[in-house]
Order: C-alpha cells, then structure tokens, then sequence
C-alpha cells in the first residue's frame, strides 16, 4: 500500500499544507502584495476609472478647499474692514459679504452725510433699528454695481439700495489727507480762494446751509495746522462736490478733502465770486409784459 508515495511527495504535500494553514492564519501573501503595490504604486500609469474617480474627487476636494479658503478670507476682511469703501473694494464679481447691522451702522456713519443719505435715509436706518428687527447686512457685487440689503433675523430683505460707480466712488471721500498743495491738483484750477474769505462767506450763511456745505467741519478742526486755501471742484458726484481745503502744518502743506452738498456749495461760490449770482440771476428774469396788451 505504501509503495506508491515517495518520501519526496509527502515532504511536499507537508510543506504545502503548512504554507496554506500559515497563509489562512496569518494572510502574509496578501500582506506582501500589499507591500509590493505600495512600493511599485509611483511607478504604475494612473489609468482606469478606478484612478480617474480618485483624481476627480482629489479635484473636486481641492476645489471646495480653494472657495471655503476665499469666502473665509472674504469674511474675515468684511468684519476687519474700518470703512465701507474698503468693504466694497474687498468684493470680487459675483461675491458677497455678510456682516452685522452694528458693524455696517458704524462703516455708516463714517460716510460724509450727503453721500450717507443718498444710500440710505439715517431716519429710515433708525426706524429699522428701533423696530429690533434689523440683524444683519449682505452686500454683493455685480459687475460695476453693489447691492446691499438690510436683513431680519431671518434673512427676509426690510430693504435694499444699488450703487452705481459714481456713488462707490463717493464713499472713499472720507476726508483724505495727501502731502502737496493745490496748484498741483488741477480738478480745483481756476477755483481756489483764500481760506480766510472762503470761511467767512460759508459764516454768513444759514446754519442749514453751513452744515450741508462742509458737514464735518471737525475734522478740519481736529488737524494740526492752519487752513491757507480752499479748492471747490466742478464735478458732482453724487449730488456733492469735492472740495480740497489746504492746510499749512509743520510737516509741510497737506491737503484735506471734504464733500459738500451741490447745492450748498454752489450758494458759497456765489458769494465767492458775484459774477455767478448776477448770471443766475440774468437767467432767471423774465420779461416784463407790463403795459403790453
């Protein structure tokens, strides 16, 4: 019976069952696979579906890392943002900004009062405020527009304004100062006087007309030197006009912008130069039918 197995076979069929038995408990052959298909895994071309699913998603992941990153970013410079043309220039095409109604109140108030009352009214502004409806602000960007909307708690619009370019523009007036004079701003170039007559013709006129012409006259008050000239722009922005009061200090000639109401300044240039009320005047008068008939 035992003449047909060598002991050559049964050394093998052992040694076969003992490498099957190890690799049923142990699972070492897929281990070394495993191994060898991470050592080799650079070296293999990424084709097939099952490559292709994982560099999509790998995009896709980096994609959705990338637009979180910039919309952190985006509301990290709105709520730092010490001015609204600062927050308005920090919006790329088609992106919004969410910040709180406190915030946006105090960017608000910071805008001269003519270009503040042609985005929104302050008396509406406090009608909102005091109804304690009011909790946040959205502003987005379309292109050369700025929509923005006052929300309620729960995001339902109470109301909204656009801003054009030109009104944009206006919000970064917020009494600049720059080193030079006015002989090297030519905007201002045929209407420059003397501080000293500027002011006392903005003094004689009513108070009403005073505070639309420069509405905040603090600031000029409040920097170091004495105001020599003022320049009065002829382009309206806005409904106001830039006016460039040069003050002489001990670092040398700066200049400080101001906005003032159209109409406002136009009565101080009146008194400034006669010229001008005799013309308004001329255009005005109608003729006399008196005696005619």
């Amino acid at each position: 019976m035992l003449k047909g197995f060598s002991l050559r076979g049964v050394v093998l069929l052992l040694i076969i069952l003992s490498i099957a038995i190890s690799e049923i408990r142990f699972s070492w052959l897929e281990i070394l696979v495993g191994r060898y298909l991470v050592v080799t895994n650079s070296h293999r071309p990424e084709s097939g579906n099952v490559w292709e699913q994982g560099r999509l998603k790998q995009v896709a992941t980096q994609t959705l890392e990338q637009m979180a990153t910039k919309k952190l970013t985006a509301q990290r410079e709105a709520r730092e943002a010490t001015s609204l043309n600062q927050l308005i220039e920090s919006l790329a095409t088609s992106q919004g900004a969410m910040i709180s109604a406190d915030q946006f109140k105090k960017l608000y108030s910071k805008i001269p009062n003519s270009v503040a009352r042609s985005i929104f009214s302050p008396i509406l502004m406090l009608r909102i405020s005091a109804e304690k409806n009011w909790e946040r602000v959205y502003l987005e960007r379309e292109d050369a527009q700025v929509g923005i909307y006052l929300l309620d708690h729960g995001n339902n619009v109470l109301t909204f304004t656009t801003l054009a370019d030109n009104q944009i523009r206006a919000t970064a007036n917020n009494s600049p100062v720059m080193t030079g004079t006015l002989d090297n701003q030519p905007q201002f170039a045929g209407r420059i006087y003397p501080a000293d007559r500027f002011f006392m013709a903005l003094s004689s006129l009513p108070t009403d007309v005073q505070q639309a012409a420069l509405p905040q006259p603090e600031t000029i008050l409040s920097a170091d030197g004495n105001p020599t000239r003022v320049g009065i722009s002829d382009e309206v922005q806005a409904d106001t006009i830039r006016m460039a009061i040069e003050i002489e200090t001990a670092e040398g000639v700066q200049i400080l912008f101001a906005n003032g109401q159209e109409w406002a300044v136009w009565k101080v240039r009146q008194l400034l130069e006669p010229r001008l009320l005799k013309s308004t005047r001329k255009k005005r008068r109608w003729p006399d039918f008196r005696g005619e008939h």
